[in-house]
């Protein structure tokens, strides 16, 4: 791409001026080369990777920098910043926001303290200490807007319960809940986990992920997600599992946190899996456009709005070529 710029930078510089000799011409190609870099550099310094070190582990963000309200992701369990790629670029070009991915401790390119193998100091109360530091450590410790999945959503929806006045909107992708863990499940969940070292066979943030999961389930039980939060809330029509009952119980769940407040939207993203910005990549776009559109002040969100007009019109035609 860069070589394609730096030629036709090139050609039309000669063609435009004529230069009648070499030296003019070097003159030019230096200007060139001297423009070609700089946006380049101006393009880098939009998009960073960081580490944070927050309670002796070593937490990696990927970062895309923009203006006004920042949006931050969580990934679902097992999974790191890289499952955002896909998607990350159109929704920065719409919003012109800030992207906030990360890893989770013991996941992607973030190191979990291997010194410390205390399985209650790898809970989600640390991790969400540790979120919470590294993110005022960036600067990013304001307003903002949350995007999660599965997994994610508990963290996503304990982060909002301990700042509701900081958290402007959510959308949830296919969302795990404290309501789908039934009491029966989790003894079941715990009792196949026993008798094996998990610890040697499994990395280290799957480890401490599934053995802090019913405590997890219980600091999520107790906690309230706030009523003042808009939220969009994407369920799968299939979800990931092979029992029935756990597949009516996921949906319930859903239903009934979405029907709690009036600004809770419940959509079936049909035809769709467990990770629907796979199965369904627009789908889950124009829910954060609408929700981030939302936030914004309205002269903000008419620019947002017809830049995703020109958006839908050329992915509609590029769908069908």
């Amino acid at each position: 791409m860069a070589q394609k710029t730096m030629s036709w930078l090139i050609e039309r510089t000669l063609r435009h001026h004529q230069l009648p000799s070499i030296r003019q011409a070097i003159k030019a190609l230096f200007f060139v080369i001297l423009v070609l870099s700089t946006w380049v550099a101006n393009a880098q310094s939009r998009e960073a990777d960081v580490s944070i070190q927050v309670r002796g582990d070593r937490l990696h963000f990927h970062i895309l920098k923009g203006s006004g309200i920042p949006i931050l992701f969580e990934a679902g369990g097992g999974d790191d910043s890289t499952v955002w790629t896909d998607i990350a670029k159109p929704i920065h070009d719409l919003t012109g926001a800030t992207l906030i991915t990360y890893d989770r401790a013991g996941f992607g390119r973030s190191e979990l303290n291997a010194k410390d193998q205390a399985v209650d100091k790898h809970g989600i109360q640390n991790g969400m200490e540790e979120l919470e530091e590294a993110l005022k450590q960036l600067g990013y410790n304001g307003k903002v807007m949350l995007v999660a999945h599965s997994y994610g959503a508990l963290y996503g929806k304990l982060y909002a319960a301990r700042h509701p006045v900081l958290v402007k909107e959510a959308v949830f992708i296919d969302g795990s809940s404290a309501c789908w863990f039934t009491e029966d499940w989790l003894k079941e969940f715990v009792r196949k986990r026993q008798g094996k070292d998990k610890r040697t066979t499994e990395r280290p943030g799957v480890f401490y992920q599934a053995e802090n999961l019913p405590k997890t389930v219980e600091i999520l039980r107790s906690t309230e997600f706030p009523s003042s939060i808009p939220v969009i809330d994407l369920v799968s029509e299939h979800p990931p599992f092979s029992d029935s009952g756990d597949v009516t119980r996921w949906k319930e769940c859903h239903r009934q946190f979405v029907s709690a407040q009036p600004s809770r939207l419940g959509i079936t993203a049909y035809g769709s899996g467990h990770y629907i910005y796979r199965d369904n990549p627009s789908l889950v776009i124009d829910a954060i456009i609408k929700a981030y559109s939302n936030i914004v002040d309205r002269q903000e969100s008419l620019k947002i709005l017809r830049r995703y007009v020109d958006y839908a019109l050329k992915r509609a035609n590029e769908e069908h070529r």
